[in-house]
């Protein structure tokens, strides 16, 4: 495919080709007779397999750079001094929100057009904004045109003659894909603005809503040629509004009921729970097919409006007009919530904010957490970090409760270099059940500074972040005596923070702080907008060993994700930051001590998922990085964490000892030992094995790519919750009609022979002697039964019912015969009826 203009480059004609069904892009030289192409050089790979419709421009330095479609996400930009050898594909702040479209990069006069395809959408509609940014280096860039239109403004090409600028573009009025014509028309004199004097802009268009009659083959949808399949009676010969697919908002105009479809299959578009949570309920009729497709079988959900009562739906919910209702309705403008007036918003958030009030409050520090908080009473396990004390006692801190609302800290120690640890020494538990909304201390560290004392700081926010939050820290000046004495907490900052602070070479101390770029998070949404000037990653000093905290700078990121900043002081003073997005790993630079940052980018090699990482000067003087995956320049999500050091400043990485192979695992966090050990605490699985561990090794190691040093050690566990997990019925299962059959604790409702047992809230038969029937009342003869299983080598069971004519079938599939027959395997309707799949988990892990 060929869709970049064709170019001058040092008296060469060169054009940009996409081999889209092999996933490569490649600079190409035409031949005079321009019946032969010769590839140059190919790039963005094997950096990503989803890159393709380049378009490539030559800056002053004679520097050649391409921009790339990126059929994942925003567009990567790539540079080569030769043509031959390119960069790997990176995000660049100026296209900080592009979308999945064909690009372009043109010159014209002294001046260099960009063009790219954002992702934001006018009216619904895919590919509708366009913009143009201009630069004279292809550094510095400066919007010049936005092009917004509901007809779409895509698979734009320009070109230069005779002094003007021209362009075609692809628009459209009807279909889902807006490509209809081709349009063709002059932009502007080259360097100048097309006049307009006389001319009005024209609003945009948008899409007209219709009252239509349900009935069988009639449209849905204005944006799509979807007809009805079928529909229960009650929905027969009602009005709806036809609107478009992607969503729509809603006020009452006269009351009544209105009716909403959604998807019955768990899909991204499956609406239940938010109908739910809008005071829908669920009519009791069976799913049907709202459309054509598989995944368009729907249920029906109802509820009762009163006049300028408001809501909005997001994609495919289906709203049909109970007797004498009357709405208005408009296209969505935003994520889809229930809608507020502005009188509304302001009530909300003066109350949130007052709730927010009591994450002021200092909280109690729990020395004598037992047995409240014995490991057989915690049940999650996300780490925090991990420290050494002068003495050589290690300190290990994590989150239990949850990554949620419910969060507080525990820490435990070791006397032995990690090879066992202390039940929980120190909790830090700030719910409080008179409080409206959870208080929670979620992230935050352990470090020990160069006086030999230990510094806990941790989060409290209600919520999981209600837009301020604020970071505290704890001190113990004893940390390796029996008895350890902590200060009373202090607020230091608003924000959060997770990662250590570093001793820069002037001797202050530099503590990364996030003011999260997202103002609050649910009910909280919008709260405290008055700090949003300071929202980003941010350097807080210290001057005085810690005693106060003074706000430096910060920087803010494209598609920020709680930052989890780390800093590295460079030689000659400049800061490296390090930082995690939404996109993965992005870094940035200052040169004055913090208080400015440069424009940030990806790294030139590291890749890395939307997760934590770790990065620290050593003694060395070599950098270490802590990343997920066992190459430098890939991974393949939370999998892995591998070990690397860099000689040269972070610009190249040698190394990758792993140091668990294992799915599940994440957040590391270490420190250096004054022998030159590597400590690195971790997680693994926290909401179900929920264990902090820990990796020992050495530099020797990493070099080495496997354990060579004496005392190196992986995977020593430092805390494993031990609590009964008995599962409850959720609220969401409560509003949905789900009764609880099993207490987890007693045969209640329940009869058999004497042969079953319950242990650690699950039912198990320890000997023969027949089936465990419930019987306390009469099961509906259409219901969802909800539960998990786990078998021993061989067995073969089942779950019986309508009563006993029919079989879910449980089952060994691999040490039974019946398993090597999918209509008599596990989860099949035993001899009539195949599972879609086989999905059985090994002998005595539940299914």
């Amino acid at each position: 495919y060929l869709f970049d203009s064709f170019k001058v480059f040092d008296g060469k004609t060169v054009v940009a080709l996409n081999n889209f069904p092999g996933k490569q892009n490649a600079l190409a030289i035409a031949h005079d007779d321009f019946a032969t192409f010769e590839v140059v050089g190919h790039f963005n790979e094997p950096h990503s397999a989803n890159l393709s419709e380049s378009a490539v421009n030559q800056l002053p330095d004679g520097t050649l750079m391409a921009i790339c479609r990126n059929d994942g996400g925003n567009y990567h930009f790539t540079t080569s001094v030769d043509g031959k050898s390119w960069t790997a594909g990176r995000e660049l702040s100026v296209v900080s929100n592009g979308a999945n479209s064909k690009p372009t990069f043109d010159k014209f006069g002294d001046t260099y057009y960009l063009g790219w395809q954002e992702a934001t959408r006018i009216g619904g509609v895919g590919r509708s904004v366009f913009n143009i940014d201009i630069s004279r280096d292809g550094k510095s860039w400066t919007r010049k045109y936005r092009f917004e239109t509901t007809q779409s403004f895509q698979y734009s090409t320009f070109h230069e003659h005779d002094g003007a600028v021209w362009l075609s573009v692809t628009q459209g009025d009807a279909s889902a894909s807006r490509k209809e014509r081709i349009m063709f028309g002059k932009l502007e004199k080259v360097g100048e603005f097309a006049s307009q004097v006389g001319k009005k802009r024209k609003p945009n268009r948008t899409p007209s809503q219709e009252v239509a009659v349900l009935k069988p083959g009639v449209k849905l949808f204005t944006d799509r040629d979807y007809t009805l399949t079928e529909a229960p009676d009650f929905l027969i010969g009602r009005r709806f509004v036809r609107t478009r697919i992607e969503g729509y908002e809603i006020e009452c105009v006269k009351p009544g009921d209105v009716f909403v479809m959604t998807l019955s299959k768990p899909h991204s578009a499956n609406q239940s729970e938010r109908l739910l949570n809008q005071g829908f309920n669920k009519v009791d009729t069976p799913e049907f097919q709202l459309f054509p497709g598989k995944i368009n079988r729907v249920f029906a959900y109802r509820k009762s409006l009163n006049p300028g009562d408001r809501l909005r739906f997001n994609k495919t919910c289906f709203l049909v007009l109970g007797e004498g209702t009357e709405i208005k309705s408009q296209p969505t403008k935003g994520p889809a919530a229930q809608l507020e007036t502005p009188q509304q918003t302001a009530a909300r958030i003066k109350k949130m904010e007052k709730i927010a009030e009591s994450a002021l409050v200092a909280p109690t520090l729990n020395t004598s957490p037992l047995p409240e908080y014995g490991y057989d009473k915690l049940d999650y396990g996300m780490t925090i970090g991990i420290e050494r004390t002068p003495k050589g006692r290690l300190w290990a801190c994590w989150v239990a409760g949850g990554d949620s609302p419910e969060a507080f800290f525990v820490l435990a120690t070791s006397d032995d270099d990690g090879e066992s640890w202390s039940q929980p020494r120190l909790v830090v538990d700030s719910h409080d059940k008179d409080l409206p909304r959870p208080r929670s201390v979620l992230v935050g560290n352990l470090w020990t500074d160069p006086l030999g004392r230990l510094w806990l700081f941790f989060d409290q926010s209600m919520d999981m972040f209600d837009g301020r939050a604020g970071v505290w820290a704890t001190r113990c000046d004893n940390p390796d005596a029996d008895d350890p004495v902590w200060t009373a907490p202090r607020r230091i900052a608003d924000g959060v923070m997770l990662n250590k602070p570093t001793v820069l070479s002037s001797g202050e101390w530099m503590l990364p702080i996030s003011l999260d770029q997202r103002p609050g998070f649910g009910p909280f949404r919008g709260c405290f907008s008055e700090l949003d000037p300071l929202r980003g990653a941010s350097v807080h000093v210290s001057n005085d060993q810690g005693a106060t905290w003074q706000r430096r700078g910060a920087a803010t990121f494209p598609n920020p994700d709680w930052h989890e900043h780390m800093i590295i002081e460079r030689p000659g003073g400049s800061l490296w930051m390090l930082a995690r997005t939404a996109k993965g790993m992005m870094q940035t630079t200052s040169s004055d001590g913090g208080r400015t940052w440069e424009t940030p980018t990806q790294h030139e090699v590291i890749r890395h998922p939307n997760a934590r990482f770790f990065v620290r000067r050593l003694a060395s003087g070599r950098i270490l990085l802590i990343k997920h995956g066992d190459k430098i320049d890939s991974h393949q999500g939370r999998v892995q964490l591998s070990a690397w050091l860099s000689e040269d400043e972070g610009k190249t990485w040698f190394g990758g000892l792993v140091l668990d192979d294992r799915r599940g695992i994440s957040y590391p966090d270490g420190f250096q030992s004054p022998d030159g050990t590597l400590y690195i605490s971790y997680d693994r699985n926290r909401a179900t094995d929920g264990e902090i561990l820990m990796a020992r090794f050495s530099e020797a190691d990493m070099l080495a790519k496997k354990l060579v040093s004496e005392r190196a050690k992986l995977r020593m566990l430092i805390s494993k919750p031990m609590a009964k997990k008995i599962a409850k019925m959720s609220e969401k299962e409560s509003r949905q009609g789900f009764v609880e059959l099993f207490d987890g604790e007693t045969f209640d409702g329940w009869q058999h022979s004497g042969n079953w047992r319950i242990d650690d809230g699950a039912f198990f038969r320890a000997t023969k002697g027949g089936s465990l029937t419930y019987k306390r009342k009469t099961v509906p003869d259409d219901f969802e039964l909800r539960f998990e299983w786990k078998v021993s080598k061989g067995c073969n069971s089942g779950v019986y019912y309508r009563p006993g004519q029919v079989e879910y079938q449980v089952l060994d599939n691999i040490g039974s015969p019946y398993g090597e027959n999918p209509r008599q395997a596990a989860a099949s309707l035993f001899f009539c009826m195949a599972p879609s799949k086989d999905a059985t988990r090994p002998v005595g892990q539940w299914n």
